[in-house]
This record gives C-alpha cells, structure tokens and sequence, in this order.
C-alpha cells in the first residue's frame, strides 16, 4: 500500500499566514461591493446631472427662442391697430427703437417689405446701435447709419447692395406663411452663423405686405452652453437633425470654412473629442439618421475601456424648430470619489494587514515557545537524558499548554521509572540466565562420555588404593 505524505506548516507561520488570508478576503470582499456600491451611485449620479442639466437647456433655450416671437407677435397686433404700417419708415423705426432699447434678447430687429424695401435697428455687433434702411430713394442699396442716444439716424457708415426677398429669412416665412425659423445660415453683416425667428405679415385681404425679423446667433446659445456647470470634463451640444452643429459647450464655433464662406459644421467633424464620440455611438444607435429620435431618452456607451452617460432631449416647437439637445459626461468625473476610497481602503488594508502579520508572529511565537520547551525535553528524553527542569515554567501555566506540560511531565516520569524498574529486571535476569547456563554448562559436562569414564577411572584408581592398603 502507498503512502501519501501530508505537508504540513509551522505554526510559526500558519497563524501569521491564515490571519493576512481572513484580512485580504475580508478588505478584498469589502472593496469590491464599496466598488459596485459606488458604481452604481455613480451611474445614478451621472444619469441625474445630465437629466437637470439637459432640462436647464431646454428651459432656457425655449425661454431664449420664444421671446422674440413675442415681439412678432406684439409687433403685428400694433401693425393691425394702425399703430403702424410697414411703409411708415419712420414711424417702424421709433417702434423698433423702444423696443430693442427694453431687452437684449432682441439685439437686431428687422423687416422687409413685399416690395423689397427694408428697415431694422441692430445692436448685436461693434458695440454701438445702428440704423438699417433701403427704400425707394436707396434701392439698390441699403443704407447703414449710427444713431443718437435717442435713436436718431445720425451719419452714413456704409452703403452696400442688398435684396431681402433672396436671404434665407425672408423665402423661410414665405414658404411656411406664418410664424417660422429660418434656416441657420450666414448673415449678410457680419461673417457669423445664425438663426432667424420670423412673421410673414398679411394685410386684411391676405394679400403679404412683409416679413418680420430678429437675428440670433449661435454663439449666444454656445455661450450659454458653456456657462453650464456640467461636470468636469462634461459636454452640451445641440445639433440640428440633419447632423450639424448648433452650438456646444467646447467653445468651439460650430461651422467651417469652405470656399472662403462660413459653412455649418458636422457635429461628426467637431474639434472635441467627447462630441464625436457621442455623435458617432448616437448614428450607431438610430440607424446613421438623427431623424430617427423620437423622444428623449438616457444612452450609455462605452470607448477604450471608458463609460459615458448621455441624455438626449428634443427642443421643438410649433413654428417648425427641431433641435437635438445632448449632455454627456464621462464616467471618471464621478468615480473619483470611488477610486478615491478604494485606495484608502487598500492603504488602510495595508496597514492592517502588516500589523496583523506582525502580531501574528508575536502570537505564534507566544504560543509556540512552551511548545518548543516541550519537544526539546522530548529530544532529550530520546536521547535518555532525563532533564525535565525546564518544564517547570511551562507546568506553571494554568492554561492548555501547562495541563499539556504536566501530563509529559507525569508521563515522562512514569516513563523513566519504568524503563529504570526495567533496567533493573533485565540486570537480575541476565545473572540469572548466567547461572542457568552454568548449571547447564556442568550437566553437560558431567553427563558426557569423557566425564563419565573419568569418573570411572578415578573409582577404580580409588578402589585399587585401597586394596594396596
């Protein structure tokens, strides 16, 4: 039959070596479900901060939209009164003074009549209010001059050839024939992408007399975007659905340059990293096609081993707008705290783990020392030295060792006594084995032949003697 050879291990190192393993699994189990614990507050964090913050966005942004056809719309009831009528350059420019002069939320009011004569008031650009003005005496041009602190037209800056009925505008509100928004497109003035709000205005006979306007522009909205505490490397874009760029929280202008003109950019292109990964996981979700999001909703995705949190939200109205609005952040921004804990926790169970393996060899050498006294005299005892002297400590003890320690020294006791007992029997047998051997030795030699005729010969050597006699 085979044998098998269990291993074994000094308690000098098994109590140590089982008190670290009972102290990683216990700082192991317990980082590990603080981990997942803190995930998923993470993920529940994450989801809540883009939810407000898309929410913000959308209040402001429909805040921000709806009040200049509030304007419109005031503007057309002062327009039925006979307040005013769009051939009254004069009386239109006083109206439109007061009422850029109240907010700035309308910077450039403006309209063009169906006979191609325009007028506005714009304060969006170079600081100072300007006065728009192409009429029959101008066309083709139209007139730029500065204005009085009272809203007079005072000098002439600039003269430029200029057709309302073709800008993007204008064909905007006669194609839907009531209150839109124009394309984004480049404004005539200056080199900037924007958006119009815009009134076809109708006299009694539906016949079009001209078309209402304010300017906005996108960098209004991305700077409103990025005004928005969001996380730390979190985003907010808004695209439109067929993919460009509206406006973003990057800072970055949302078109490019082409052919020397100012183009509305692909969100795909964007100069932010974030943004592209978004929008490129966003085509994969709805089938390469923005116009497939119906309704908001919560996305997570995943690039080179990083998780992100987006919420996606649709800023629409009734005049036709169709924005798409999205917040993302990254899931880093929130797992700091969580990684921040794991690696206390693991210093903390560093710490415990050297002190517990410490005191685990303190304790293992308390325990082992009265055992090492024992197998000591146990190794002598085998060697037939009879030292139990240094038991005495351990047999002091009132706890298991010492019981251990005075059973030995009872048992070694009873042990020596009886090898001595037995020493002493084997002595007394041998001697008398001895003479045993000796009787046997003599019962020999007198039962043998040779004895027997010697004895014979000594007879008769006896009885001739005494025949002499």
């Amino acid at each position: 039959m085979s044998k098998f050879r269990i291993s074994s291990i000094s308690i000098r190192y098994a109590i140590p070596g089982l008190l670290a393993l009972v102290i990683i699994v216990a700082i192991g189990l317990t980082a590990w479900l603080s981990y997942r614990s803190g995930l998923s507050s993470a993920e529940t964090l994450a989801l809540r901060l883009t939810q407000e913050v898309s929410s913000r966005i959308n209040d402001r942004i429909n805040s921000f939209l709806e009040l200049p056809h509030i304007f419109h719309e005031i503007n057309v009831a002062v327009l039925d009164s006979g307040g005013a009528n769009l051939g009254d350059f004069e009386g239109m420019r006083k109206l439109f003074w007061g009422e850029v002069s109240v907010t700035k939320s309308v910077p450039y009011l403006y309209y063009a009549t169906s006979e191609g004569y325009f007028l506005g008031i714009d304060t969006s650009f170079g600081g100072e209010p300007v006065f728009k003005i192409l009429d029959e005496a101008s066309a083709p041009n139209r007139l730029t001059y500065s204005m009085t602190a009272g809203g007079e037209p005072l000098e002439e800056l600039k003269s430029s050839e200029y057709e309302p009925r073709e800008r993007p505008w204008y064909k905007a509100a006669v194609a839907a024939g009531k209150p839109t928004w124009s394309p984004i497109y480049v404004f005539s003035a200056f080199p900037v992408l924007g958006i119009s709000p815009v009134r076809p205005v109708y006299d009694r006979f539906g016949n079009l007399e001209g078309v209402l306007g304010i300017d906005l522009t996108l960098s209004e909205i991305s700077d409103f975007l990025g005004s928005l505490e969001i996380s730390p490397n979190g985003e907010a874009f808004i695209v439109q659905r067929d993919g460009k760029l509206v406006a973003a929280s990057t800072g970055e202008q949302p078109f490019a340059e082409a052919d020397g003109a100012q183009q509305p950019l692909d969100a795909a292109e964007s100069q932010n990293l974030l943004v592209r990964l978004t929008v490129k996981h966003m085509l994969e979700r709805y089938n390469g096609d923005f116009k497939n999001i119906a309704e908001g909703e919560d996305i997570e995705f995943k690039e080179d081993g990083e998780t992100y949190y987006a919420r996606i939200d649709i800023i629409s109205d009734e005049r036709g707008l169709d924005w798409i609005n999205v917040v993302v952040v990254p899931s880093r921004d929130f797992l700091g705290p969580v990684l921040a804990n794991l690696r206390y926790t693991a210093l903390f169970g560093a710490i415990v783990l050297v002190l517990a393996t410490v005191l685990g060899f303190l304790l293992s050498s308390w325990i082992i020392r009265p055992i090492f006294t024992v197998t000591d005299v146990a190794a002598k005892i085998e060697d037939s030295v009879w030292d139990l002297e240094p038991l005495h400590v351990v047999v002091e003890r009132t706890d298991e060792l010492g019981q251990l320690a005075r059973v030995f020294e009872k048992m070694a006791n009873e042990i020596h006594a009886r090898e001595t007992e037995l020493k002493r029997q084997v002595v007394e047998l041998k001697i008398q084995i001895d003479q045993k051997k000796l009787k046997t030795q003599v019962n020999e030699i007198v039962e043998s032949d040779f004895f027997q005729g010697l004895q014979e010969k000594a007879k008769n050597m006896r009885d001739a003697a005494r025949r002499k006699k």
